[in-house]
């Protein structure tokens, strides 16, 4: 799966998209934060799988609290620093030794979801946190948007969820989901509008990489496509928060806690 993870998905030079892009990323991370922090009380420390370029751990340690984060092997120039990059299971950490694991984005590009799911609630204190958000793939979005939906992200992604299947997953792996969500800002609104372009205008997710810079397209295309997603981006953001208000938006966010043994 290696070449499939180049230095462009991860952001050259630790930059992902253009400028204003990265400032509303930046947002939300400070945002998810604010949310996180109630769960390390009174101490963490913290662990990030699937940390990227460590926005989140920075802004834990600013907080005071010792966080660690794991990668892949690492395309970055600048590693991060305290950063593990191999598998979870490879670093042999402590049982029960964070207070708070966070999974954004990342179960389903595991070969072993269940068995990275008991490696996290073996290292997690007794009542600790796991913090995990996954693409909706029974939500309005993914139903509507079929083999067009931005989030299917073939070949990276290996296993999609609807919610009774990461419940049974979470369940079996010896955790209490406590609070569920539909809605990530940072996914949703552009995700409904990438998918609709990709339908209706066989966009094969171009915007995306016009925003990564990854692809400089001709001109008279680079406008016609940057017109069509300002005409759409109001009506996408409604849409997304309409499937959100239903519980069917376009990303599954669970808060679970580990059950006593």
């Amino acid at each position: 799966m290696a070449p499939f993870y180049s230095e462009t998905y991860y952001g050259k030079g630790r930059k992902k998209f253009f400028s204003a892009a990265e400032a509303g990323v930046a947002a939300l991370t400070r945002l998810k934060w604010r949310q996180l922090r109630p769960l390390l009380r009174p101490s963490g420390p913290l662990l990030d799988i699937g940390c990227g370029r460590g926005a989140l751990l920075q802004l834990a340690r600013a907080s005071g609290i010792d966080a660690y984060g794991i990668e892949r092997p690492s395309p970055l120039e600048h590693p991060v620093p305290n950063v593990f990059y191999k598998d979870l299971a490879e670093c042999s950490f402590p049982d029960q030794q964070f207070q708070l694991v966070v999974l954004w984005h990342v179960l389903e590009h595991l070969h072993h979801p269940a068995q990275t799911l008991r490696e996290i609630h073996r290292i997690l204190k007794p009542g600790g946190w796991l913090s995990l958000a996954v693409p909706n793939y029974g939500g309005a979005q993914a139903q509507a948007s079929g083999p067009h939906w931005f989030h299917l992200d073939p070949p990276r992604h290996l296993w999609h969820y609807r919610r009774p299947t990461l419940q049974a997953l979470l369940g079996n792996s010896g955790f209490q989901p406590v609070r569920w969500g539909t809605f990530s800002f940072e996914y949703d609104w552009f995700g409904t509008l990438q998918s609709w372009m990709n339908r209706a205008l066989q966009d094969d997710n171009h915007l995306y990489g016009l925003l990564k810079s990854e692809r400089v397209p001709p001109v008279a295309e680079g406008a016609r496509m940057v017109a069509t997603a300002t005409l759409l981006a109001l009506p996408a953001l409604l849409s997304a928060l309409w499937d959100a208000a239903r519980g069917q938006g376009g990303t599954l966010t669970v808060t679970a806690q580990k059950l006593a043994p």
